[in-house]
């Protein structure tokens, strides 16, 4: 009888070469996956597609050689230009204590746990350090601010300008505030880095607050014309913020920007270097549908400020001429419409002129200083001052 024996034979040179290259390809992409976002990750992926394509070309037939030749082509170009935006773009470094931000159910994102966190931002040429400040996070997971525990309560709405990022607890708007009025007031800071008026909407929305809100008195919001790239979804970081369209005038609410595929073939381009060096300063921005649907959201957060909680809105302006104009409106309009849909309005721009020897804007950041923020507690104060008794 004829004895069958199994042989185990090593692959060739050749099939050794291309296992090799699959777990070379292999391992890349996983580290891509599981590895700390970064600016240059577009950049990345780009590059690891065309050694992708390379890969194809080296091992498949002719037949599909001239095809893989134009991908790979096409793939080294893009990542070519997008190497060459990100050095113009030159983004900066931000390290964090982990755990500072992640995701977060309805507003989507926000810090994990209560605790005291590190955020250093470097600049994107020189590696210098623009700002190393500490942000203490309360067990309600909102930034500290130090007032009364009782009595009347303000709360601030917004994102990084209000937050106070790159600035440390005592130089915060809503603290400057709770400061000016000699703590007389229970003040809250609800804002959150990137977040924008839809945040504020869909948390009046939702009555996520309401158990800290008690005796509510004015709501706070700081804002500016190009809020209307955040409340439109067009922010490659507004992934997975609530999406809003307008139905006959309302601001109606769809779902995370993430839910609507319109967002994902968005994303692809959005997230490049390219479209922030290239495009965007021509032909991005808003529009005017955009700063429809930004208005509409927070006269809409207005109503239900006054519907649910009997109180009065804040609107902190903040104008930008050359914006507005772009999207073909101007800052007084955009302000004029606001109030006369009975928020109150304030335009928060502040002169240099009246601050010789101090800085309104972090340098090579543009964050607010702590100067600055104290003026624009003035400014709440004096409106707070202003308004006549809660009828409730």
């Amino acid at each position: 009888m004829r004895r069958w024996r199994w042989k185990y034979r090593w692959p060739g040179p050749g099939a050794t070469a291309r296992i090799g290259g699959v777990v070379v390809l292999g391992a890349a992409g996983l580290y891509l996956v599981v590895s700390r976002w970064s600016p240059w990750d577009r950049f990345l992926e780009i590059a690891l597609g065309f050694a992708i394509a390379v890969y194809v070309v080296a091992v498949v037939g002719d037949r599909l050689r001239s095809a893989g030749l134009v991908v790979a082509s096409l793939l080294f170009s893009l990542a070519a230009v997008e190497g060459y935006a990100m050095l113009q773009l030159a983004p900066t470094t931000d390290l964090t204590t982990t755990g500072y931000s992640g995701p977060r159910p309805i507003l989507g994102w926000g810090p994990q746990h209560a605790g005291v966190f590190h955020h250093k931002r470097l600049g994107g040429r020189t590696g210098s350090v623009i700002y190393d400040a500490v942000y203490t996070i309360d067990e309600n997971l909102n930034r500290q601010v130090v007032s009364s525990t009782t009595g009347p309560t303000i709360a601030f709405f917004g994102d990084s300008m209000t937050f106070g990022e790159g600035v440390a607890d005592a130089d915060t708007l809503p603290q400057a505030f709770a400061d000016a009025t000699e703590r007389r007031f229970r003040v809250l800071n609800f804002a959150i880095s990137g977040y924008g008026p839809q945040q504020f909407l869909r948390a009046l929305e939702t009555d996520m607050y309401r158990d800290l809100l008690t005796e509510p008195r004015l709501f706070v919001m700081l804002t500016a014309a190009w809020h209307a790239e955040r409340s439109n979804c067009a922010e490659s970081f507004m992934w997975h913020a609530p999406r809003y369209v307008l139905v006959q005038g309302v601001p109606t609410y769809e779902g995370p920007c993430s839910d609507h595929w319109t967002e994902h073939v968005r994303r692809l381009w959005t997230r490049t270097a390219m479209e922030s060096v290239f495009f965007k300063p021509a032909f991005g921005g808003a529009d005017g549908a955009d700063m429809d649907l930004f208005a509409a959201i927070l006269i809409r957060a207005g109503q239900l400020a006054h519907e649910k909680y009997g109180v009065p809105t804040l609107i902190l302006y903040l104008p930008s001429a050359s914006y507005a104009r772009r999207v073909g409106t101007t800052d007084q309009r955009i302000m004029q419409r606001l109030r006369d849909a009975g928020l109150l309005v304030v335009n928060a721009d502040l002169d240099p002129k009246d601050f010789p020897g101090q800085t309104l804007g972090i340098p090579g950041d543009g964050h607010p200083t702590g100067v600055a923020n104290r003026a624009r507690a003035s400014l709440v104060r004096d409106v707070l001052a202003d308004l006549p008794p809660p009828t409730h």
